[in-house]
């Protein structure tokens, strides 16, 4: 089915893969860079961009009323990180708010692909992008399809 034709309510596990162009709707989340999250010059380590990727995205689930923890209740499935990625492009500093945005990359059968941009808001300057993909698993570990009222729902909302 192309995804130009999808309906959400015809989601079934036959139409994964979804692509990029079918969300253009990034959903954002404001951080303020810590002291504790700065070097002794007072900017960002590096390693907190993908921590503020990875809190976007329980925002995210928490603005849709499926904090992680109902993810697990409901589901019976957690998300691991199974890849990621930054690129760093401008240096944030302390004190410093900075913007994250996401968006789905793709849906497929047992994994979400996410991408994030951090903007620094004081001047709008892209600070850092990259994605994160995960995987759906069971109490076991074991990688199982995504289930699909979860899909449609994280495809519904857009992120």
């Amino acid at each position: 089915m192309p995804i130009t034709q999808f309906e959400p309510a015809e989601l079934n596990s036959s139409d994964f893969p979804f692509s990029e162009s079918w969300f253009p709707m990034p959903f954002k989340h404001t951080f303020r860079v810590h002291w504790v999250e700065t070097d002794t010059a007072g900017v960002m380590h590096f390693t907190n961009y993908l921590r503020y990727f990875e809190a976007c995205e329980e925002e995210f689930y928490r603005s849709i009323s499926l904090p992680f923890k109902e993810v697990e209740r409901k589901y019976g499935i957690t998300l691991p990180r199974v890849e990621t990625h930054c690129k760093y492009m401008a240096a944030c500093r302390f004190d410093d708010l900075v913007e994250v945005s996401m968006r789905i990359r793709e849906v497929a059968q047992k994994t979400i692909t996410w991408d994030f941009q951090a903007h620094r808001q004081r001047d709008g300057k892209l600070a850092a992008e990259g994605f994160i993909k995960c995987i759906a698993v069971n109490s076991q570990w074991k990688a199982v399809n995504l289930p699909p009222p979860l899909a449609k729902t994280v495809l519904e909302k857009g992120g």
